[in-house]
């Protein structure tokens, strides 16, 4: 199967690439960062021309297009209606969030109404899964997927800079400010879900959806302590809500603006402390728990045991904690 990965050089898109060819598929990469010297082809997803043109000949695409809203939410249309005039291309896997389902609580399931938006973020991404329906309805066949957390070796979101505030004391034990789920699922595992979803028999017109959590994901308190112990950022603190709570609201905005500013000039905001933002707060302690059972079975996922994910993403945090002391000791040499 010839299969475009739109956003194939991210975190997700890079190792579903290598899965892709791994099975035998003919896996390319577009990406509005690729180098077409490379062999990439560089797309921008909201450009109808140059996605057409990207898909000639291609049997399927997965969308792994991230970025502000308008990238995740026009992309996803203008994917759609490229798609659907593909003479070819059938075959629509859709990487959405658990964000879609917005501000709902308890244990969900893929059928489940979406509860009142949280941001910017979580419209986005329910538009994004109404432009794959209207694929569908079209006469296309669409999956998409509802990842919790992504993390694992590579993961600078739920790995690198969480391990970073451990390290700083900024994170730690956060009581009942930490007590909601941490949905967090492998990277790995993700990228097999949307390998069997390529596989899936579907019929003309059909779109599934499919929540991917780990199911022994545990809570976020629980990952906080077993992080800390594993990069040894001990003693693990005991902050209380209120602590992290001013953290978000008045030093989470500064820092903020003050790397969108360093960004604007072309310099690396390295050293900077990152910003814990109050939608982060709010999540650490949101009862959401994903229902994965649908993809245990019918994507036949093994999923990577959380002790397993853990040990790789501590390894992975500690080689590059080394690294970077690496390059802080060869400026000073050169100086």
């Amino acid at each position: 199967m010839k299969v475009l990965v739109l956003g194939g050089r991210g975190y997700i898109g890079s190792r579903l690439v290598a899965l892709l060819r791994t099975a035998g598929h003919e896996a390319i990469v577009a990406s509005s960062r690729a180098v077409p010297a490379d062999g990439l082809l560089r797309v921008d997803a909201r450009d109808r021309a140059a996605v057409q043109e990207a898909l000639r000949g291609m049997d399927a695409v997965v969308n792994c297009v991230a970025g502000d809203g308008t990238s995740i939410a026009d992309g996803a249309r203008v994917l759609a209606e490229a798609a659907l005039a593909s003479p070819r291309c059938r075959r629509l896997v859709h990487l959405s969030s658990m964000s879609a389902y917005g501000a709902l609580e308890g244990r969900i399931t893929e059928q489940a109404p979406p509860g009142p938006l949280l941001g910017w973020y979580d419209q986005a991404k329910r538009q994004a899964e109404q432009h794959a329906t209207a694929f569908a309805r079209g006469g296309g066949q669409a999956v998409v997927l509802r990842p919790g957390c992504v993390w694992g070796p590579g993961s600078e979101l739920w790995v690198g800079r969480i391990g970073r505030w451990l390290r700083a004391g900024r994170l730690g034990d956060l009581g009942v400010a930490g007590d909601g789920w941490s949905n967090l699922v492998h990277v790995d595992d993700v990228c097999t879900a949307a390998l069997r979803s390529l596989e899936l028999p579907l019929a003309r017109g059909e779109r599934r959806s499919f929540n991917l959590a780990a199911p022994d994901s545990p809570r976020w308190n629980e990952y906080f302590i077993d992080l800390a112990l594993a990069i040894g950022a001990t003693p693990v603190r005991r902050l209380s809500g209120r602590r992290l709570r001013l953290d978000a609201a008045l030093a989470g905005p500064a820092l903020h603006l003050l790397r969108k500013g360093l960004q604007r000039l072309g310099r690396a905001p390295r050293g900077l402390p990152e910003p814990i933002t109050p939608g982060l707060v709010a999540l650490w302690q949101r009862h959401l728990h994903l229902d994965a059972r649908a993809a245990t079975g019918e994507l036949r996922l093994d999923w990577t045991p959380y002790p397993a994910a853990l040990q790789e993403a501590a390894a992975w945090f500690l080689e590059q904690e080394s690294q970077a002391r690496s390059r802080v000791r060869a400026v000073a040499a050169a100086h």
